[in-house]
């Protein structure tokens, strides 16, 4: 009993000794301003810097602070741990020189006297994506492209003229992609004023450029007349989900069900199937959307490289000869994430706006279609999509 009675004791002894007044969260009673940092290193990086310094040997020190400004009367703070010996500012919109003044604080918020360095940004995502920007016209609209080399969240601002000739924000697309792309479309075949900005998340704005193009004429292939036609090698038996190849045009593709997707068979890919569009088109543009939700955009069945084929007279065997190449596309991941993980940004892009692609101009009038898909995201050997959507000009 009195050893039992000695370990209780103990034990009571460590746990009060554990909440003694030297380990309440707070200012310590002698709290005061710690020490400067010193040596401060500047690395600079696109639109910010990171800064290295030695911490003071100071009990009192909490955290360091970094404090600048990025425009007149715009001031903004970065903070690191008191065991952290660097920290990065960032939201520069320049390449020009800033100062950062950097303080030693206390738990009780008291600073030391500021260290100020230098920095002197690489050029910003911003003012990147801005002159990197091409802007050129397509069917219905305009296409643009750009570079965003820190994958940086951008917002773009596309504005162009009312039927007052006043010009107005007709979309802002989002995007953290290295190799950014996208269009603008519902415009008749007139020129028109454009303007584009950049803006990003600290609330730096780019210039405006201003251009004047002519969106191209389509009209969307009239899936009404868009018929079944399997021939006799075509992948077209459905495994579930869905009725079969008819999935592809039936206008439903913001849901996982129903879909098209082929059986899990012992072939490997590539794998394709028939479209009659019910009449000859010529064709610019498609949109593919993938089967939606996390579960299975950029995965499995999901399809990365297609071929798409045109006749007016397919052989009834199912040969190629009456077949002619069309156009090739590769399904593009905003994120460029590896397979198994996608962002927000991949799932909207793919899954409910659609990855769009052109064919090239020149081609003739075709009413038969064959999509080849030729490898999936998930390297499976099963294919599944929502939707196929494809604009041109319908032969009278």
């Amino acid at each position: 009993m009195k050893s039992l009675h000695t370990y209780l004791c103990c034990t009571w002894a460590i746990l009060l000794a554990g909440c003694g007044p030297d380990k309440l969260v707070g200012p310590r009673e002698n709290d005061s301003a710690p020490k400067a940092i010193s040596d401060p290193q500047v690395t600079n990086i696109p639109g910010g810097a990171d800064i290295r310094f030695l911490l003071p040997d100071d009990e009192n020190l909490y955290y360091v602070r970094a404090e600048y400004e990025l425009r007149p009367g715009v001031v903004k703070e970065a903070r690191s741990s008191g065991y952290t010996d660097q920290l990065t500012v960032q939201g520069f919109p320049d390449t020009v020189e800033y100062e950062v003044k950097l303080y030693s604080v206390s738990r009780g918020e008291k600073q030391s006297e500021p260290v100020t360095v230098k920095i002197k940004p690489l050029t910003p995502p911003v003012k990147e994506a801005f002159q990197s920007m091409v802007v050129r016209e397509t069917f219905g609209g305009i296409y643009v492209t750009f570079t965003n080399t820190e994958k940086a969240n951008l917002a773009i601002g596309v504005l162009t003229t009312d039927s007052l000739g006043q010009m107005y924000e007709v979309e802002t697309h989002y995007s953290a992609a290295e190799e950014g792309r996208f269009s603008v479309r519902g415009f008749e075949p007139q020129e028109r004023r454009f303007a584009l900005y950049v803006r990003d998340r600290w609330g730096n704005h780019s210039d405006t450029v201003e251009t004047s193009l002519v969106p191209v004429f389509e009209q969307e292939i009239n899936k009404d007349k868009f018929r079944v036609h399997n021939l006799p090698n075509d992948t077209y038996v459905q495994h579930c989900c869905g009725a079969g190849v008819q999935n592809v045009w039936d206008g439903i593709y913001n849901v996982a069900d129903p879909v098209f997707h082929t059986k899990p068979i012992t072939d490997n890919i590539p794998q394709w199937f028939t479209i009659n569009m019910g009449a000859k088109a010529k064709l610019s543009r498609f949109k593919l959307y993938h089967r939606p939700t996390d579960a299975y955009v950029y995965r499995n069945g999901a399809p990365k490289r297609l071929k798409i084929f045109g006749s007016n007279e397919p052989a009834n065997d199912g040969s190629w000869d009456s077949w002619t190449l069309l156009t090739e596309a590769e399904s593009f991941k905003p994120s460029g994430q590896p397979v198994g993980t996608n962002t927000n940004e991949d799932i909207q892009y793919a899954g409910f706006e659609g990855e769009e692609f052109e064919f090239p101009d020149g081609l003739p009038p075709v009413q038969y279609l064959r999509v080849m898909v030729e490898e999936t995201w998930g390297g499976v050997n099963y294919i599944y999509m929502a939707e196929m959507t494809f604009w041109g000009s319908e032969e009278e």
